[in-house]
C-alpha cells in the first residue's frame, strides 16, 4: 500500500507551532513540495525539494512521479481554504491524502480587527476577477478578500468608489503572523491612495444603516418604476411600456441574479433597464 501524501498547512512561525507528530512527518518526508516561502521555513534535510510554480499540472506530475515515497506538500495557511489541497486530491484521489490545516491568514485578519467571519463574503481575487465580485460586495455586511499583485487593496478601493460603493470601513492586514505585521484602517478613499506589501488580506466592514444601492437610487423600485423615471428621446414619446405592464411582464419572467436577458426589438429599453437591475 502506497504512503499517504500529507498536505500540511504552515505559517511564518514555521515548525515551532506544529505538533510533534506533524514535525516528525515533515522530517521523515522523502519529497518536500512547497513555495519558496514555505520551503524556507523548514530546515534542510535529505528530502528532495521541489518548488511549486503556477503550473498545477506539473505539481500533479511531480507527486505522481514520487511513487511510493513519503511526500509532504507544504501550503501556507489552511490548504483547504483557497489552497491546493482540493485541487490535487480531486486529481489524484482523496483517499491518498491527509490534510493538516494551519490557521488561515483570513482567520488571523478577522481576529486582528476583532470581527467575526462566519457570515462574511470571502473570496480570492486570484481566482475570481474583481468585476465579478463587486456586486456581491455591494450588498454584503462583511467582506474578506485575498488580494493579488495585479489587484491590490488600492485597486479594490478605487473600483468600489467608481461604483459609488462608499459605505465600507476598510482594513488591510499585511504580513500576518510575522514580525513586520501591520494592520491599516481607513475609508476607501484613504486606502485608495496607499501602497501595501504583497502579502495582505483586505477586510471590509459595512457602515451602519448603509444602503444596498447608490445613495441617489434609494427610493427607486427594482422594477415597475413610474414612466416619468425614464428619460425618453424626443419627439418619440410613447415607446415606453407602461409601468403596470412592465411590472407584470418582469414578474412573470422570474429573473434571477445570474439570469441572462435578451430584449429583442427593444423600444425605449425600459424593460432591459429594469431587468438589468434584477440580474
Amino acid at each position: 500500500m502506497s504512503s499517504k501524501i500529507h498536505v500540511i498547512g504552515i505559517g511564518d512561525d514555521g515548525l515551532e507551532a506544529m505538533p510533534t507528530g506533524v514535525r516528525q512527518t515533515i522530517a521523515d518526508a522523502e519529497v518536500l513540495l512547497g513555495t519558496d516561502r514555505t520551503l524556507a521555513l523548514v530546515p534542510k534535510s535529505k528530502a528532495a525539494r521541489h518548488t511549486i510554480s503556477g503550473d498545477l499540472n506539473q505539481l500533479v506530475a511531480t507527486i505522481e512521479k514520487a511513487g511510493d515515497k513519503r511526500v509532504a506538500l507544504l501550503i501556507y495557511g489552511d490548504p483547504m481554504f483557497y489552497g491546493l489541497a482540493r485541487y490535487v486530491s480531486d486529481r489524484l484521489g482523496r483517499d491518498r491524502f491527509v490534510v493538516v490545516p494551519h490557521v488561515s491568514s483570513m482567520q488571523l485578519a478577522f481576529a486582528r480587527v476583532m470581527e467575526s467571519w462566519e457570515e462574511a463574503y470571502l473570496t480570492d481575487l486570484a481566482k475570481h476577477p474583481l468585476d465579478a465580485v463587486l456586486e456581491k460586495i455591494r450588498s454584503a455586511q462583511k467582506v474578506g478578500l485575498f488580494t493579488t499583485d495585479h489587484c491590490s487593496p488600492a485597486d479594490v478601493a478605487r473600483a468600489l468608489l467608481d461604483r459609488r460603493i462608499d459605505y465600507f470601513t476598510a482594513y488591510v492586514c499585511e504580513n500576518l503572523g510575522s514580525r513586520d505585521e501591520r494592520v491599516t484602517r481607513g475609508t476607501l478613499a484613504e486606502i485608495a491612495g496607499q501602497r501595501f506589501d504583497a502579502l495582505n488580506v483586505m477586510i471590509l466592514i459595512r457602515d451602519p444603516d448603509a444602503p444596498d444601492r447608490p445613495r441617489e437610487a434609494v427610493g427607486r423600485r427594482l422594477f415597475g418604476n413610474p414612466d416619468e423615471a425614464f428619460i425618453q428621446s424626443q419627439p418619440k414619446q410613447g415607446l415606453l411600456m407602461p409601468a403596470e405592464v412592465r411590472a407584470i411582464a418582469l414578474a412573470q419572467m422570474d429573473i434571477a441574479a445570474q439570469s441572462i436577458v435578451w430584449d429583442i426589438g427593444a423600444g425605449s429599453g425600459s424593460v432591459s433597464i429594469e431587468a438589468a437591475q434584477m440580474a
